[in-house]
């Protein structure tokens, strides 16, 4: 009989933690519910409790903020592809971790996780909840009540919070009293006084920004020329300067003295405060600049060319700072350049290269023989290499389990599982990236496409998406290396000479690994 790893050797454990508030990081909840998971798991050490723990440091459960764009997102995301095995067992403080919703919604959430066969643990009590718990009307009631206490208790805490602030807010219309003590990065509160004070080298800063604004500088002018002087931002890191950021300071009303509330508060019915902080310059100057509109990038482009459709975005990336290659001065029938973003910026400075050679080697020489292309002669896709390699690791996990039966120490061999099951889950991975690409249809002649026509340039797209892994361009030696998804690579692949296709596939038929030199 084979026995499986999980109910021999270990069975698995995630932990979820969460808190609602950033201030408890620095108290006692997190610590709290970690000395209950290391008790927990002393008391139970048939369980190995998985690297990938899931933690909502911050967000709130009584919103359900942690569900929508936390790691209890995640974790229930991964219960629904089936991620997650089934006996696995949860393990959070109590209920009211995974949600302070409604009944409904709460329960609901519940149910799920139970249904798909992971087990919940609650540490405070100790309850063990599994799917058998569903059917059982003390554990559903016993999690109604924990759900209805935990739904009212949020509930009181966020009528009371939202009052608390109203009189704050209502207080500092009337008084100038400083509400909380954060603050534009620009300026600080005087610990004595109470009162927020500017930081004199950083309005200076702020004050040139805008007088090159005024000058009629785009905002990737304004940030080149921070970078060059290695001005540092206002976090303190040196050529590290954006256009967002330039963008964002210039229309912030804080520089004139002006409290202003999140969109969400402003949908609230919540006002601005004016003359809260002090003012970082004339209300002339600021408005001065609010009345200019200039494009960010220059020229606008124009949305209609087909040319505009970067066939290798997010492929191509650039080999001196790994960042996705953009294209360039686009007009008509001129492609224009690939270039990397942050060169604009000043902080790469790998050249521009002009983007039409580039594609024309790349989708000739290239793309159209991908399907002839296979590693060292073999056939096997990279989908059939990773089973089958899951196959003997399967195997070698369950000789090790029957060895566990045998031998007097077990620590070593039980590792040597755990290493073999985290390589297992990391193909799994893998398995289902490739599965996703395999699911964009085949092309049967890429020499078809027209690639001056929009739709055929996105089909195109769409197949290089699925052969590529990656393209590092090197633009100064104008080579570039080639990962493909079958795990073949081209390494100094030429861009500025031919090179035939048909090459290409004989020379594959005699390199003895995956690797391929031009």
């Amino acid at each position: 009989m084979t026995v499986s790893l999980w109910e021999y050797v270990m069975s698995r454990a995630i932990a979820y933690l969460r808190f609602s508030n950033a201030i408890q990081q620095n108290g006692d909840s997190v610590r709290r519910q970690r000395n209950l998971i290391n008790q927990w798991l002393d008391l139970n050490p048939q369980y190995d409790l998985d690297d990938t723990n899931y933690e909502d440091l911050g967000l709130s459960a009584y919103t359900g903020a942690h569900a929508e764009r936390g790691a209890f997102g995640e974790f229930m995301e991964a219960v629904d592809l089936g991620l997650i095995e089934p006996g696995t067992v949860l393990l959070i403080e109590s209920l009211d971790r995974l949600s302070r919703e409604r009944i409904g919604e709460a329960t609901e959430r519940l149910r799920s996780i139970l249904k798909a066969g992971i087990e919940v643990v609650t540490l405070c009590d100790g309850s063990h909840y599994t799917a058998s718990s569903l059917d059982d009307p003390y554990a559903s009631i016993k999690a109604i009540l924990i759900a209805q206490r935990a739904n009212e208790e949020s509930e009181i805490k966020s009528k009371r919070l939202k009052s608390a602030w109203e009189k704050k807010r209502e207080e500092a219309a009337k008084t100038g009293r400083v509400m909380t003590s954060a603050c534009p990065r620009w300026m600080k509160l005087n610990p004595q006084t109470r009162e927020f004070e500017l930081i004199n080298e950083r309005v200076k800063v702020i004050r040139e920004i805008f007088e090159y604004r005024i000058k009629g500088m785009s905002f990737n002018k304004i940030t080149k020329i921070l970078n060059d002087e290695s001005i540092p931002t206002f976090k303190g890191k040196i050529k590290e300067w954006n256009p967002s950021t330039i963008e964002h300071l210039l229309s912030n009303k804080a520089l004139i003295g002006t409290c202003v509330p999140s969109y969400a508060s402003k949908l609230k019915g919540m006002k601005e405060i004016k003359n809260y902080y002090p003012p970082a310059m004339s209300d002339h100057v600021f408005n001065s600049v609010q009345d200019i509109k200039l494009s960010p990038f220059g020229k606008l482009s124009e949305r209609d060319n087909p040319n505009l459709i970067n066939i290798f975005r997010s492929i191509m990336k650039c080999s001196v700072c790994n960042h996705s290659m953009i294209v360039t001065t686009v007009a008509g029938d001129n492609p224009g350049y690939y270039v990397c973003p942050m060169r604009r910026l000043h902080r790469c400075y790998a050249p521009p290269i002009k983007r039409g050679l580039i594609d024309s080697v790349l989708i000739h020489q290239v793309l159209v023989f991908t399907t002839k292309f296979t590693k060292s002669g073999n056939s096997k896709s990279l989908v059939q290499q990773i089973t089958a390699r899951n196959s003997e690791l399967n195997q070698q996990i369950e000789k090790l389990i029957g060895a566990l039966k045998m031998a007097p120490e077990v620590s070593i061999l039980a590792g040597e599982i755990k290493e073999l099951d985290k390589e297992l889950r990391k193909n799994e991975t893998t398995l289902r990236l490739l599965r996703e690409k395999k699911r964009i249809s085949i092309i049967d002649d890429i020499n078809k496409l027209d690639l001056k026509v929009k739709a055929d340039r996105e089909t195109c797209q769409k197949y290089a998406f699925k052969i590529f892994k990656d393209i590092k361009i090197d633009t100064s030696r104008k080579t570039c290396c080639i990962l493909f998804i079958n795990g073949l690579k081209f390494i100094d692949f030429p861009l500025y000479k031919t090179t035939r296709g048909e090459a290409i596939v004989e020379a594959l038929a005699y390199i003895d690994d995956d690797i391929l030199f031009f």
